[in-house]
């Protein structure tokens, strides 16, 4: 699991992609929980999992046989998938309370009460903890399912072998 997410070279097949999404998809899910329940500090661990994505979908990319550049694309529509599941399901987990969370948080910042207004926040983010998970989910499947339903170049390309083919590779 180590070469997976931290080694950006050579290829996987969609086996090992999967294996690899599933693993930071959880590592993700725990530190959005961790953010909200634990201490927003926790939220700077997202930083550390960039890395692990870009080795895990960079493999996947040279698999299909392209540059690992396309993950610029894929964090800009990562973005992108986020902000739709928000609109889509925000108002599933919006209730009237929260609606008057918001409007209180927006007082206390134009009257320059800036630890109401982040306490407000707090308050806000642990309702809307059920959402942020479904976000962090759902953009993770819908793009990785992009990404993990392409075909595998079925010869070996400048990033290695098929994955597979050779005895070391199990997972192929």
């Amino acid at each position: 699991m180590v070469d997976l997410v931290f080694n950006p070279n050579g290829r996987i097949g969609r086996n090992r992609f999967w294996q690899g999404m599933v693993f930071l998809t959880v590592a993700s899910v725990l530190v959005v929980a961790g953010n909200t329940m634990v201490h927003p500090a926790v939220g700077l661990i997202n930083l550390l999992l960039i890395y692990p994505y870009i080795c895990v979908y960079g493999k996947r990319l040279h698999d299909v046989g392209t540059t690992a550049w396309w993950v610029i694309a894929i964090w800009l529509a990562s973005m992108v998938v986020s902000f739709v599941f928000g609109l889509i399901f925000g108002p599933m987990f919006m209730t009237p309370e929260m609606l008057d969370i918001q409007e209180e948080m927006a007082e206390r910042m134009a009257s320059g009460d800036f630890a109401g207004f982040f306490e407000g926040a707090e308050i806000l983010a642990d309702k809307m903890l059920p959402l942020n998970i479904l976000a962090t989910i759902g953009t993770n499947l819908v793009l990785a399912a992009v990404i993990g339903l392409l075909p595998t170049q079925p010869h070996e390309n400048k990033h290695g072998p098929v994955p597979g083919s050779s005895a070391g590779d199990t997972f192929g």
